[in-house]
């Protein structure tokens, strides 16, 4: 077991189980970071500097580290793993170097892992450290592990600053990792010499460390933006090691009291020893001080107070998880009552779907008075046994009028099978009954579907996949473009249609009256929806549950006889709803959601929320118009409210999961558009150096918000982003 934190300078450090560090290699961000990584121009003056900034946002592991005494990553208090992490810069190419290697020399070696850094230019190599009598302490120094499997492996120069306990490593994708044994990876080991140090002196380190800060900001980020400031941005390579640090000493002692204790605490080793930092801290204090704070040392300073502003006065966006649940309709409380709190979003989503298919005849207006059905497309997603299956039983009781019917439809079809067979050779042919069962999974054909959906004659079919990885391998299979297109189309009830010049293939043009109900764990939610551009993402509602990671099991109590009766009652009133709709308090609504929305998209100067909240807004509205059927056709209050709580937690759902990525991907297409000449970006409209007051002058211009707020989110999100740097206060230049 090692550790794992949210950032080198964010979170905690925790106990990193296998379901976590899968999640993190799959995660969207850990990918798209190291792609925009890997897209910098290496030969930019800045190259480093936007490396380095981006890799800061990565999650990282701490191999060497079981856990922290005093809940800080530091040497001092570290428990170690067992393992050594061997680090090898400047390797031209890392797969071809992997190619190459024996198996048997990795396994031989007790290597678990063996990834490509998160700037594509080096190894991460992870492997076990020796045990036995004959090591002192009864286990191989990290130093001799790294040493012993770098020989194996045929290497002659790596890192040797990687040996301390506490030592980072940043998180990469799935595909940059090239070897991988889970099992050896994180199995719990023990050791006679892991143990905590006393109590109070583990309570003592983390007294000291709590009060390591100037002027609120932590030492740590100084440091490391001292590093930046002098050109060593990363850390000391060796042959400068001792050279870096007496500089770091030289600058840092004037914030630290000229204290010899505090600055061989806060500086980072390099893997010197600590007679060779103590020689470096002596010597740096033994120098002539000046009257005041080096200018080097005021800028690091600056820019970290600047930063930290930035990130406390950056604009959140509020969770999903947040949102207090409306007033519900009677079969909506009979659904969530019996789940825990945290578990009842989840069911109202879950039953989107099912309860759309219910009532399949129904019709209605939408704001732009283009008519629309109760489509919806529902996602569920959890670590691995986090209760995602708490929605199969009332899923099945809302189902019973569709089961019914469809039992009815597959004895139709296996009736007409069998005498198929029968008149095999016969010129007299049995009449197709077009049997229609509408339940059918997500593993059907995309012959069988169109099939299906032609005998529907306009009713709904509804797939429901309680493991998204089975869509995942259909899109292995190869028919994932013909399966997309349909579903895309679905959420609008558009055409689809397709024509062979084979008898036996099935030829069709219709309209698309498709559901669907998904549940799987991020990791398969990250590779069914891995292409934001093709929109299917945008039409889901998402629902994430909560984590139960070391948490008590959550308790689904059952429901009971006049429960599950009442829930079937429901299920076979719907099941009998027809004609066409309207209720104006949902337009209502829905229309007062959307411009609030659009207005928060103007000063954040957001694309992605102008996107997403179109396609919420149409998810609410079609939920707003199912509520009215479960309120007897009346237009309650209950009614606006809960279709506003829908097209709300949409939205705020979808930004959590595809916010960051859509802006990144829409910002691009704008900007490709804009060197073209068919469309201009805003700061492609600005100088190369330009000042906050330009920035505002050119929005008034265009119409667009000139709040602070507004003004502030779009500076950070242009300079986290790489495009734009501070040159002063108020003044801005442009990167690319």
């Amino acid at each position: 077991m090692f550790c794992y934190q949210e950032s080198v300078s964010k979170g905690t450090p925790k106990p990193c189980t296998i379901d976590i560090f899968n999640e993190l290699i799959d995660s969207p961000k850990v990918k798209n970071i190291c792609r925009a990584i890997a897209g910098l121009d290496s030969n930019a003056p800045d190259y480093n500097d936007r490396k380095q900034a981006l890799k800061k946002r990565l999650p990282i592991i701490i191999p060497h580290a079981a856990g922290f005494t005093g809940g800080r990553r530091v040497s001092a208090e570290a428990i170690p793993s067992g393992l050594a992490m061997l680090d090898v810069d400047h390797v031209e190419n890392p797969r071809e170097w992997f190619e190459a290697l024996q198996r048997e020399t990795i396994i031989e070696n007790h290597i678990f892992l063996v990834a490509i850094t998160a700037s594509g230019q080096g190894l991460r190599i992870i492997g076990r450290r020796a045990s036995g009598g004959n090591y002192p302490g009864g286990m191989e120094s990290i130093e001799a592990a790294q040493m012993r499997m770098a020989q194996a492996l045929g290497i002659e120069e790596y890192d040797a600053v990687t040996k301390d306990l506490a030592r980072a490593s940043y998180v990469v994708p799935r595909d940059y990792i090239l070897w991988m044994d889970t099992t050896e990876l994180f199995a719990e080991r023990e050791w006679k010499d892991i143990l905590p140090p006393p109590a109070e002196v583990a309570a003592e380190q983390t007294e000291e460390y709590e009060t390591e800060t100037y002027r609120g900001l932590p030492y740590a980020d100084i440091v490391e933006e001292m590093l930046v400031q002098t050109g060593n941005a990363g850390g000391a390579v060796q042959g400068e090691r001792n050279t870096v640090y007496f500089s770091l000493a030289n600058y840092m002692r004037y914030i630290c009291d000229f204290n010899k204790e505090l600055l061989l605490r806060i500086l980072p080793d390099f893997g010197l020893s600590e007679q060779e930092r103590q020689a470096a801290i002596v010597s740096a204090l033994g120098r002539p001080r000046r009257d005041q704070i080096p200018v080097i040392l005021q800028a690091a300073i600056a820019t970290v107070e600047r930063e930290q502003e930035a990130k406390n006065n950056e604009p959140k966006l509020p969770k999903a998880s947040e949102m207090r649940l409306p007033k519900l309709p009677k079969l909506l409380r009979i659904l969530c009552g019996k789940l825990p709190s945290s578990y009842r979003p989840a069911m109202i989503v879950a039953s989107l779907p099912v309860l759309g298919t219910l009532a399949t005849r129904i019709r209605f207006n939408y704001l732009d008075m283009q008519e629309q059905s109760l489509s919806f497309f529902s996602c569920i997603t959890a670590p691995a046994a986090s209760g995602k299956s708490f929605i199969r039983k009332p899923i099945d009781l809302l189902l019973t009028p569709i089961n019914e019917q469809d039992a009815i439809e597959r004895e139709k079809e296996q009736n007409y099978k069998e005498a198929l067979r029968s008149a095999k050779n016969s010129k007299c042919q049995p009449e197709d009954p077009h049997a229609c069962p509408r339940n059918n999974g997500v593993s059907v054909s995309v012959a069988k579907l169109l099939q299906l959906l032609t005998y529907a004659e306009g009713k709904h079919l509804i797939g429901i996949g309680e493991e998204m990885d089975t869509l995942v391998k259909s899109e292995r299979a190869g028919v994932w473009s013909q399966k997309s297109d349909i579903y895309r189309l679905a959420f609008d009830n558009a055409e689809y249609g397709q024509a062979y010049m084979s008898e036996t293939s099935f030829n069709a043009h219709i309209r698309v009256y498709y559901n669907l109900l998904l549940t799987g764990t991020p990791n398969s939610m990250t590779r069914f929806f891995k292409d934001l551009e093709n929109g299917l993402a945008t039409r889901v509602c998402f629902a994430q549950l909560p984590d139960t990671s070391f948490a008590e099991i959550p308790v689904f109590a059952p429901y009971d006889d006049e429960e599950k009766e009442e829930i079937i009652r429901w299920a076979r009133r719907l099941d009998a709803e027809q004609g066409t709709i309207e209720c104006e308090g949902v337009s209502r609504a829905i229309a007062t959601w959307l411009e609030e929305k659009r207005q928060q998209a103007i000063d954040a100067d957001s694309h992605a929320m102008d996107t997403l909240r179109r396609r919420a807004a149409v998810i609410g509205f079609r939920a707003g118009m199912l509520c009215y059927l479960l309120e007897d056709r009346k237009e309650t209050k209950l009614v606006a409210s809960f279709a506003e709580w829908v097209a709300e937690y949409v939205f705020r759902n979808q930004m959590e999961l595809w916010g960051e990525q859509m802006e990144r991907e829409l910002t691009q297409a704008m900007d490709s558009q804009s060197e073209r000449g068919s469309a201009t970006s805003l700061l492609g409209l600005l100088p190369a150096e330009f000042t906050t007051a330009e920035l505002i002058k050119l929005r008034t211009k265009k119409g667009q918000s000139v709040k602070l707020m507004a003004i502030k989110t779009l500076l950070a999100r242009w300079k986290k982003s790489g495009r734009i740097a501070r040159i002063a206060e108020g003044q801005w230049k442009q990167l690319k």
